[in-house]
């Protein structure tokens, strides 16, 4: 034994003996030891919790009776019980006996554990029981939990919260808190009121699954919890200074999107206000109580004194509706009550070695051609990609079409949809789908150019009210606003005014209030553009529920592009272009007409092979300039990085395309960079609304000319990352001007893509120019 103690058990009004904790490391564990532990086991019930390490991997298995809890410390080594049950250590056998026996086993997430315990150690279980899954409302909300326990009026509250609200502790004081974790788990599966209900709870028991579908649920189940640990736990608001205080409100208007305030019912989130007077900096505790738009209510726990000085939001972000339905479908799954393993769909992409049938999942049968009005035509790559889409063969299902920047991806979407429309089948329908509102909106936007309206687009209220209404001006007659959304189905059908076409988010696809859009609109083809940014796990619910009616799924994407968020911390997180068995029969979209030849030329050489050509009227070298500046620096901020001479070079040139009427954006890699350059631009009196982005945003988007602030001047950070930096160097339509350091491009940075730029740049005259022309105000673009 490595550790005895006893601690006391204050989480219930009740008083409870103290309870008895015994730390073991796996290889210590034996057969006297389980039996020892089992011998003060009641009720055929022990309560199972975990500690998980780095990368979310389990490290401590925490077993508790009554009376008695066992902490093992589990070896890192994964030996596969399922596939080789003789070579077992014997520490893991004897765990590997108590999992399997038929003891009752509950545990508050016990399908995060029990996935753990294939995936990290080979483990598998039998009669595990998810405590959560008997809540009503949000299962993953400090209610489910408390409803869980018995109810707040026999708990203390604020001890409970805390035991279970792990992120912000330090390493190495959770030994405590899980075996009490344990313990609860045993003391809520014995109470009257859960025992009734835990007794119609399907069990989870993974012995009884097959090993390739064990594979698919623990690598859903993991690449959700570590995206969900990468959220930050501490976000600092913007907002503006002015605020109203009145009566412990307190009134702040957000000033940007991704920072905003939002309500923290239902969360463990808190708000502190930071202020600062004449007694020094204080903090005040507070809660959103109402947001609408820009604008937020604060109820204050406290006086607030002083001047404001910062805002912050203390705890991660609530799951949302999407990443709520991904985790009950995969709880489900492993409780074996939905057959989301079973869907053709789900096996062509994440079972490719099994056999697929499409009897029960039917085609159309009636062909459609090809029909883009004119003056508009596509080329030969574009119209196989449409042809591809329109298939009703069982080969093309699922049909994946690669698109490099510029290619034309929004054309194929709307030359499918207008095919779709205009043929016979007169009660075929599509739904567009896109990680981002932007995406979406940008498909909305590319069927009003072809003329066809003929379709709605499902926004939700949090996105456009008072933040992006401007976005949606051209579309505006299209938008049906969450807000908006009828209660009944007649109400449905007369907004839908017969509509076929439906766009939105994929997140907007497991709105609690999508299903009388999806009576009246089943979903049968839905195409998902910007596939390559999206997790392949994150298809689960839209699969889920629109199995009735799918015939066909079409992911639009570039795999040289922005990868899934995450992927640079979770290498193994994939979209459906890093399948193999998918991509090999994508089609490639082989010709781009966005950039000037040169760009073009440039970007097919170095990232897609030479297989890409470029049309376009530019085929001057001018349309890309380098600006050395050669006194920028990169300056820690934060987390990230800003290089402020870079900024004024980049107003400069702002105002110098402001005062010629030349279209442009700003974007960088980094956002503190992106806010000093916002905030620059304000300063400076220049039109700054929707100018500057960060490169992640402004995929898909695209200008006229581009200044592009790389920051860096000493290491090479994202420029590592060949991907985004390939989004940077391909927005621009006429000119794009690269603000970096010559020695830095022509030293650290000389293998990079943009160091390889430079570099087929640097041999023409003229491509680098100092600051002082523009600092003189007679620098061009162009020139």
């Amino acid at each position: 034994m490595e550790q005895s103690f006893r601690t006391a058990k204050q989480l219930f009004k009740t008083p409870h003996d103290p309870l008895l904790v015994e730390i073991y490391q796996e290889s210590a564990l034996t057969s006297k030891i389980l039996n020892s532990f089992l011998s003060t086991v009641l009720d055929d019930t022990v309560g199972l919790a975990p500690i998980y390490g780095s990368k979310c991997t389990l490290t401590t298995l925490s077993i508790s009776s009554e009376s008695k809890t066992i902490l093992v410390r589990l070896t890192n080594s994964k030996e596969t019980a399922a596939k080789k049950p003789g070579r077992l250590s014997v520490g893991r056998a004897v765990l590997q006996r108590l999992l399997l026996s038929d003891l009752i086993k509950p545990g508050f997430q016990m399908d995060k554990l029990a996935a753990a315990l294939f995936r990290d150690k080979g483990l598998r279980i039998k009669n595990g029981v998810d405590l959560l899954s008997i809540a009503k409302g949000s299962r993953l909300s400090p209610e489910a939990l408390l409803f869980v326990l018995g109810g707040e009026a026999s708990l203390h509250r604020a001890t409970v919260l805390e035991l279970f609200q792990q992120e912000e502790k330090a390493p190495g004081t959770d030994i405590l808190d899980t075996a009490l974790q344990a313990w609860a788990a045993y003391k809520a599966a014995v109470l009257k009121r859960n025992a009734k209900l835990l007794v119609k709870l399907a069990k989870i028991n993974t012995n009884m699954i097959d090993e390739m579908h064990l594979d698919v649920l623990s690598k859903t189940i993991r690449d959700a919890d570590r995206l969900v640990a990468l959220k930050p736990t501490r976000q600092k608001n913007d907002v503006k200074k002015h605020f109203v205080l009145k009566k412990g409100n307190l009134g702040l208007t957000s000033t940007r999107f991704k920072t905003r305030l939002m309500r923290t019912q239902g969360s463990q989130q808190r708000i502190e206000i930071q202020t600062v007077g004449s007694h020094g900096q204080t903090r005040v505790a507070a809660k959103v109580t109402k947001v609408d738009g820009r604008a937020a209510i604060l109820s204050l726990h406290g006086p607030l004194q002083g001047t404001l000085h910062s805002i912050t939001t203390i705890g991660r972000e609530p799951l949302t509706g999407a990443e709520k339905a991904r985790w009950a479908i995969t709880l489900q799954a492993l409780q074996r009550t939905s057959t989301i393993l079973e869907n053709p769909f789900v096996q062509r992409v994440w079972l490719p070695s099994k056999k697929i049938s499409w009897l029960d999942t039917p085609s159309s049968f009636i062909a459609i051609p090809l029909s883009f009005p004119p003056p508009r035509t596509l080329n030969t790559s574009q119209t196989n990609a449409v042809n591809t889409i329109l298939s009703n063969m069982d080969a093309d299902r699922i049909t994946l079409i690669h698109g490099p920047p510029g290619t034309g991806k929004t054309t194929v979407i709307a030359a499918a949809i207008t095919s779709i429309i205009a043929s016979s089948d007169r009660n075929r329908t599509v739904w567009v789908s896109a990680q981002s509102n932007v995406a979406v909106k940008n498909v909305a936007e590319k069927l009003g150019d072809v003329g066809f309206f003929d379709f709605k687009l499902l926004v939700s209220k949090d996105f456009h009210f008072d933040w992006h209404e401007h976005l949606y001006h051209k579309i505006q007659r299209n938008v049906i606003r969450s807000d908006d959304f009828p209660e009944d189905v007649l109400a449905v059908e007369r907004l839908l005014r017969g509509s076929r076409v439906i766009l939105c988010t994929l997140s907007m696809l497991s709105h609690d209030k999508l299903s009388d859009f999806t009576r009246i609109v089943p979903p049968q083809t839905i195409i998902f553009d910007e596939a390559s940014q999206i997790e392949v796990g994150d298809y689960f619910p839209p699969l889920e529920r629109f199995q009735p009616t799918l015939r066909k799924l079409v992911f639009i994407g570039d795999d040289k592009q922005l990868a899934p968020y995450g992927q640079g911390d979770i290498p193994d997180l994939c979209s459906v272009f890093e399948m193999e068995h998918l991509k090999e029969r994508a089609v490639f979209l082989d010709t781009q007409y966005r950039m000037p030849v040169p760009i073009g030329k440039f970007i097919s050489r170095h990232v897609y092979g030479d297989r890409l050509k470029s049309e376009h009227a530019i085929n001057a070298a001018g349309s890309c300039t380098f600006i050395d500046v050669a006194t920028g620096r990169e300056e820690k901020c934060g987390h990230s990085w800003i290089n402020l001479r870079e900024v004024d070079i980049a107003i400069r040139l702002a105002r110098i395309l402001h005062a010629v009427g030349k279209p442009y954006r700003i974007i960088t890699p980094y956002d503190p960079q992106r806010s000093k350059l916002e905030n620059a631009l304000k300063a400076a009196k220049i039109p700054w609304e929707d100018k500057c982005f960060n490169v992640d945003s402004f995929q898909g988007n695209e200008a006229d000319y581009i200044i592009l602030s790389t920051v860096r001047s000493e290491k090479i950070g994202f420029m590592n990352d060949p991907r985004r930096t390939n989004v940077m160097l391909t927005r621009c339509k006429k000119g794009m001007i690269i603000l970096t350091s010559r020695r830095f491009m022509e030293g650290v940075a000389a293998s990079t893509l943009v160091g390889n730029m430079a570099k087929a740049w640097g041999v023409l005259p003229s491509s680098w120019v100092t600051v002082n022309p523009i600092i003189q105000g007679t620098f061009r673009p162009g020139t």
